[in-house]
């Protein structure tokens, strides 16, 4: 096993681990499926059961570990909490399931068939497909206000920090970030459209909220200024990467490695990189955006190399 192999192996190790602390505290924060609302319940825990690559969670801890300088080695080692800072951890992973939350209601409503209309998520029927429309739709909602229901009861000593951090994911959930960038994909459905157009849709429907991710870890360890504009710029960059290989794999990838209806933007008419540029020049795009990550990154040093790691993973993922 070379270098580059066992570093990879090192990354897939420590996020499979960090993963799974985040959904400890995620069952935890659920509601049971029990008492008179058990249907809802249910099927607010449905969506999250079918796991997925938390990134967005994941990001939230990567975010706060660039902030207190946290080395490649240290955390690839499992050393990932300052000694005796019980709080701050719980803070942290509230933080991490908040927004994991948030991400599958928007996944729950972009499946419904006034939306995207899929019946695969996650190698499963949708939620729609298995409780109904109303339900998923008010599943969805439940799953959204908790999140910001889990943010205001961070321990209250992280109280004003989570202020920002709720705002940060307000932003980048709501009408100037995922739901813009929603209308604006659904309205140009079938229609012929101009890079400038992609962009905005990519920006705002998903790297708004991966740019998020980092941005709440940061504040929620305290980080401001300068700590913050690198993240948000490297998120949103990373955001793009993320949906332009999305779009790559929808024509490439195959059903069941995708987990969801391979070809199902082409079937739509969606606005995507290879529909209006290739598959060649998608994946030049999606190069370029990991060179500027990696030139925005580098000059940080050690603190930096995991989300650099990070970066490399999701410009060659092919699920």
């Amino acid at each position: 096993m070379n270098a580059s192999q066992a570093s990879r192996t090192e990354l897939k190790s420590y996020l499979k681990s960090r993963r799974d602390e985040v959904e400890t505290v995620l069952w935890e924060l659920l509601p049971k499926p029990d008492g008179m609302a058990a249907r809802l319940n249910e099927a607010m825990r449905y969506p999250l059961e079918a796991g997925g690559k938390r990134i967005r969670p994941l990001l939230v801890l990567i975010g706060a570990d660039f902030c207190r300088g946290a080395s490649q080695a240290d955390l690839y080692a499992g050393r990932w909490w300052p000694e005796g800072e019980d709080e701050l951890r719980r803070a942290l992973l509230m933080t991490a399931c908040a927004i994991e939350m948030v991400h599958t209601y928007s996944l729950v409503h972009d499946d419904l068939p006034c939306m995207d209309d899929d019946d695969l998520r996650r190698g499963r029927p949708t939620s729609h497909k298995v409780y109904g429309e109303a339900m998923a739709v008010l599943s969805a909602d439940a799953l959204h206000t908790l999140g910001f229901q889990i943010l205001a009861s961070v321990p209250e000593r992280f109280a004003e920090r989570s202020y920002y951090v709720a705002r940060d994911l307000a932003v980048a959930c709501g009408y100037p970030g995922m739901v813009a960038g929603q209308v604006v994909d659904l309205e140009y459905e079938q229609k012929q459209g101009t890079e400038e157009v992609l962009e905005y849709i990519h920006h705002h429907k998903t790297a708004a909220l991966i740019r998020a991710g980092l941005t709440m870890g940061a504040r929620m360890m305290g980080g401001a200024g300068r700590d913050v504009e690198i993240l948000a710029q490297a998120g949103m960059k990373l955001g793009l990467i993320f949906q332009v290989v999305d779009d790559i794999l929808d024509v490439v990838g195959d059903t069941a490695a995708l987990g969801k209806q391979a070809g199902a933007d082409e079937k739509l008419g969606k606005l995507t990189y290879p529909a209006l540029i290739g598959l060649d020049q998608s994946k030049a795009r999606v190069n370029a955006l990991r060179d500027e990550i990696f030139a925005l990154l580098e000059p940080e040093g050690e603190r930096a190399r995991v989300l650099l790691d990070i970066t490399t993973e999701l410009v060659e993922r092919e699920a």
